[in-house]
């Protein structure tokens, strides 16, 4: 009778482990299927984001140069506070992307933020200026353009 209730026991032990070791892979199944998503959402939030961002100079035009061609910060007031404005809603949607793409091991090897980041140091000096200014509002940001340094010179 003793061998028997050890010989039950040993199944449901046996079961019980088969039982857990299937919930494990689905559970890791589920999780790499979930970070996808995720991932997929990190990548369209942050489209929306530049979306919005470009809305600004759509509207306003000669705002690309300030951004995308090298132009300086303008000296006419109004233009210089609207341009610093956009360089720091600029700065925000490139943490938020080098940050979120941190987090989600689907997106760690996707360097759409971090390639996005070092073009615009490089052709937005309000960027820059507003970033070197608060480095630590935009650590995410100003720690990638510090473990990437700028390969012109002057800049």
């Amino acid at each position: 009778m003793t061998d028997i209730l050890g010989l039950i026991t040993a199944v449901g032990v046996v079961a019980s482990l088969l039982t857990s070791a299937w919930q494990m892979r689905e559970l890791a199944r589920q999780t790499t299927i979930n970070n996808g998503i995720a991932g997929a959402t990190h990548i369209y939030n942050g489209i929306e984001r530049i979306q919005h961002f470009e809305e600004y100079i759509a509207a306003e035009p000669w705002l690309h140069a300030h951004f995308y061609e090298r132009a300086g910060v303008p000296a006419d007031e109004d233009q210089r506070i609207r341009v610093l404005a956009l360089a720091r809603m600029l700065a925000d949607v490139v943490t938020y992307g080098l940050m979120i793409g941190s987090l989600n091991p689907q997106m760690r090897n996707y360097n759409g933020w971090k390639d996005f980041a070092l073009v615009v140091r490089g052709t937005s000096p309000a960027l820059v200026e507003v970033v070197n200014e608060h480095p630590e509002w935009w650590p995410a940001l100003a720690d990638h353009w510090a473990a990437n340094p700028n390969p012109e010179p002057g800049a």
